[in-house]
């Protein structure tokens, strides 16, 4: 039994394209993956069961799972993070072609499979008139859908943020690039933050942060940028930050403090990208963090996260429609208690599945021509030179 498990652990680790394994980033996928799951299954309860009036206490868990969707913007981060981080090492880019197809050739793949599976899905169920299904189908798959329709793709709502993501990339060599060519640390930080801080003020003058903008990069930039920040500080780490002894403890602190500071007002936002950057130099230099996000299989959630976040929602809804049928049977805590106990380890099997047979097959071809070098474990960022989506 243990052989078979230490066997799956080592398939289904990530093995980057640039041979270094940082387990820790995937940790942080991990942190960024679970608040959406479980906003996304506790939205589903409210929408297919039948719960009682809940308590105060109830209405303040509620909110707080409600926050879910700041592991989304975790994810931009994360996104900044690995996309600078060679441009960090080398000071320089690849060619953007290659660049291209090679992250093409990883996400692509994928997202067609299951953008076109859950279409299907829709057709058998007859939800929508094929035509009208065709177009939402092509848009999604185009990274178009909110520029077309102002809102989230029908095909699978999550979608949105890849369509984010999409536009980062297109210019993540280039703002990466600019921004590492200026030698001098603090000029280029401090440069840094004050066009972070001039974005969010752009946006809230310019009503960026509000729909339609809100689900495109307009409303999004300063995530990715705190990333290609964080990948400074890691690559390039600052003594103060290193010689600080209370990361372990502020962690969950700014973990509260993205969820209660996710909102559309000036400050908080403010305060919400200074939370962010906070995860970040809490998993680089809090001796607790930093050994729980490398745990082996806290990593290898983690590392499955683009599979467990195209498929968690169809199965969710599935599993929930289905549950709901049978009434009101607890109150709110325990049907959600119960749910979970069921909904996490089918879609973690599900997702195991997926993540073995279609998406890491892609994930090894990109990777054929370069020896894949793992890493068990970090004590510093020092230790670790570059990382790979």
């Amino acid at each position: 039994m243990m052989h078979f498990l230490r066997s799956l652990s080592s398939s289904l680790t990530r093995k980057p394209s640039t041979g270094k394994f940082i387990p820790f980033i995937d940790g942080l996928r991990f942190l960024a993956i679970v608040p959406v799951i479980f906003q996304h299954a506790n939205e589903r309860l409210f929408k297919y069961g039948s719960l009682p009036q809940l308590s105060e206490l109830e209405q303040q868990v509620s909110f707080l799972i409600s926050r879910g969707t700041v592991g989304v913007f975790l994810f931009f981060a994360i996104s900044g993070f690995v996309l600078s981080l060679p441009i960090a090492k080398s000071g320089k880019r690849e060619q953007f072609g290659e660049y291209l197809k090679r992250r093409a050739y990883r996400i692509e793949p994928p997202f067609l499979f299951w953008m076109s599976i859950c279409a299907m899905i829709l057709l058998v169920m007859g939800s929508y008139p094929p035509i009208e299904l065709l177009k939402h189908f092509l848009a999604s798959i185009t990274y178009t859908h909110q520029l077309f329709y102002q809102e989230y793709s029908i095909i699978n709502p999550v979608a949105w943020s890849l369509e984010v993501e999409i536009q980062f990339y297109l210019l993540a060599p280039f703002i990466a690039t600019a921004y590492f060519r200026n030698q001098n640390f603090t000029h280029r930080r401090i440069g840094l933050l004050a066009v972070i801080l001039g974005w969010i003020a752009i946006q809230h003058l310019l009503g960026w942060h509000i729909a339609p903008f809100k689900a495109t990069l307009l409303g999004h930039l300063p995530h990715f940028l705190i990333g290609m920040l964080a990948a400074d500080l890691y690559r390039y780490p600052v003594k103060a930050f290193e010689d600080f002894k209370y990361w372990d403890l502020l962690f969950p602190v700014f973990g509260l403090l993205l969820a209660f500071t996710w909102t559309a007002e000036f400050l908080k936002t403010l305060v919400f990208e200074f939370a962010l950057l906070g995860i970040f130099l809490s998993a680089f230099y809090g001796r607790l963090t930093h050994r729980f996000l490398s745990i082996s299989w806290v990593a290898i959630i983690g590392g499955m996260c683009y599979t467990i976040y195209l498929i968690h929602l169809p199965i969710l809804e599935g599993f929930y429609s289905f549950v709901g049928r049978f009434g009101q049977w607890s109150g709110y805590f325990g049907q959600l208690s119960i749910t979970l106990s069921i909904a996490l380890p089918l879609l973690f099997l599900c997702s195991i599945i997926a993540y073995r047979w279609i998406e890491q097959p892609f994930m090894k071809k990109v990777n054929h021509s370069k020896k894949s070098t793992l890493i068990p474990k970090l004590q510093n960022p020092r230790e670790a030179q570059t990382a790979n989506s």
